[in-house]
């Protein structure tokens, strides 16, 4: 029931903001391919703004896909029933922000160079867009085919890491551009290494 309607919700919420995802596309695109067009999505006001309600809106429906297709299923919570799942995944990713969002907050410092450093944390929502409409696409496609779902659970999985390997390069291009090499590894390690590999090992091990 809470699955269904947050589903729901989301699809309205995605339905009300088509205009500004069609807007910023073609953006976002670019980001793949080259890193500084972050820096110019970043300096735009228009496009930056909708990038990050886009962000906020696709928090419940990524939560959905990993929740659907058991991108993120820990033993510990199969003994709970659907609905307690559902809002464990949420809460676990909800924490997972709010982790990265605190290291982010220790990690600046007035010395930072602001540009950089603002443009590599806007670069994570940016991604997060990517990497929430390729998991609906996949999801969309191989369940219309009918695929396995062990199918499609590994090819989101597959499709995720790639995803987020660019996006490391992408970053670490962002603060190379206006950091040492040796700044920039401690950066990647505190805002990407720790509250990523505490997700993955709650995963694995939990």
């Amino acid at each position: 029931m809470l699955f269904n309607t947050l589903a729901l919700i989301s699809l309205l919420i995605i339905i009300t903001l088509l205009r500004r995802l069609v807007n910023i596309y073609p953006s976002l695109m670019a980001c793949l391919i080259r890193w500084k067009e972050n820096v110019n999505l970043e300096m735009s006001f228009k496009l930056s703004r909708d990038r990050n309600i886009l962000a906020i809106a696709l928090i419940i429906p990524f939560c959905l896909i990993a929740y659907r297709f058991g991108l993120y299923s820990p033993s510990f919570i199969e003994n709970y029933d659907q609905t307690a799942r559902l809002g464990i995944t949420i809460g676990i990713f909800v924490g997972y922000i709010l982790l990265r969002w605190a290291l982010t907050s220790i990690c600046r410092s007035k010395k930072s160079k602001k540009q950089a450093f603002s443009t590599s944390v806007a670069a994570s929502r940016t991604f997060f867009i990517i990497l929430t409409l390729s998991l609906i696409a996949i999801g969309g496609i191989l369940s219309f085919v009918e695929a396995n779902p062990n199918t499609i659970k590994d090819a989101m999985i597959w499709v995720s890491g790639a995803i987020y390997l660019l996006f490391l390069l992408r970053r670490t291009q962002i603060f190379a551009s206006s950091y040492s090499i040796f700044t920039v590894f401690l950066y990647l390690c505190a805002l990407e290494i720790i509250p990523t590999g505490v997700l993955v090992t709650s995963a694995m091990i939990l």
